[in-house]
């Protein structure tokens, strides 16, 4: 029972979430804070102008590559979503792009690199007879 209740709140706030009516603008990275903890994040305030013209600065959180970082600095260019109903709720186009297709190209990947063991196991098994 425990586990179903947490399942419908997650489907509900996801469902919420997603009904969002998001709009795509550009803006400039004025800081970047790393928070270090179990996993690495690294936060940048971003400063942009809303469609009624007002400007104003929030706060998202950076796609890093392992060992690299995130390879953006202070006064970079981003483009991102806000929502028009929460212009402080903000997401990057391209954290969206692997929220969205992340497991589809992990996927991809996994049987990419499967398939070469396999195939060579089977090469094995055709010279043993």
């Amino acid at each position: 029972m425990k586990y179903l209740c947490f399942t419908i709140l997650f489907l509900a706030s996801s469902y919420c979430f997603s009904q969002e009516d998001w709009v795509e603008t550009e803006g400039q990275i004025t800081e970047i804070t790393k928070h270090r903890g179990r996993k690495t994040k690294e936060i940048a305030l971003v400063k942009f102008k809303l469609e009624n013209g007002e400007e104003i600065v929030a706060g998202v959180e950076l796609t890093r590559i392992p060992f690299l970082g995130s390879m953006k600095s202070v006064g970079d260019k981003i483009s991102i979503n806000y929502s028009r109903s929460n212009p402080g709720l903000v997401q990057t186009t391209y954290g969206n792009f692997l929220f969205e297709y992340g497991m589809y190209i992990l996927v991809v990947l996994g049987i990419i690199f499967s398939l070469r063991p396999i195939l060579k196991y089977r090469k094995s098994l055709k010279a043993k007879t």
